[in-house]
C-alpha cells in the first residue's frame, strides 16, 4: 500500500511539475516574444501557486489557461491555444485532483 502511495505522490510532484515548466516556458514567450506583460507576470505566480499546492491554485491554473486559450485563438496563435487546452486537460486527471482537491462549496450555496 505505502508503494502505492509512493508512486501517486511521484505523479502528482511530475505533473506540479510540468505545469509549473509549461508556465516558465509561456512566462518566458509572453515576455520576450508576445510582448504581453501581465500574461507574463502571472503565468510565475499561477506556478509557484500550484508548486506549493495553495488552495487556490487549481482555480488560479483554470483563469489563467483559460485566458490563454482565448488569447491564442484570437491571435492565431495555435499551439499556444492547443497547450493550453492540454493544461486544462491535465488538470481534470486524477492526479491533478489529489494534488490540487476542489474546493468545497460554500456552506450559504449547499441545498437545503
Amino acid at each position: 500500500m505505502s508503494q502505492a502511495v509512493s508512486s501517486s505522490r511521484c505523479g502528482e510532484r511530475a505533473l506540479a511539475s510540468l505545469l509549473a515548466l509549461g508556465l516558465a516556458g509561456y512566462a518566458t514567450f509572453a515576455l520576450g516574444i508576445g510582448h504581453w506583460w501581465i500574461s507574463g507576470v502571472a503565468a510565475p505566480v499561477v506556478a509557484a501557486l500550484l508548486l506549493a499546492r495553495h488552495r487556490r491554485a487549481r482555480f488560479s491554473a483554470y483563469v489563467f489557461f483559460s485566458v490563454v486559450v482565448l488569447r491564442g485563438v484570437l491571435t492565431g496563435w495555435w499551439m499556444l491555444a492547443g497547450g493550453a487546452a492540454a493544461a486544462i486537460l491535465l488538470l481534470q486527471t486524477p492526479a491533478a485532483l489529489r494534488a490540487w482537491p476542489r474546493l468545497p462549496l460554500p456552506a450559504r450555496m449547499t441545498r437545503p
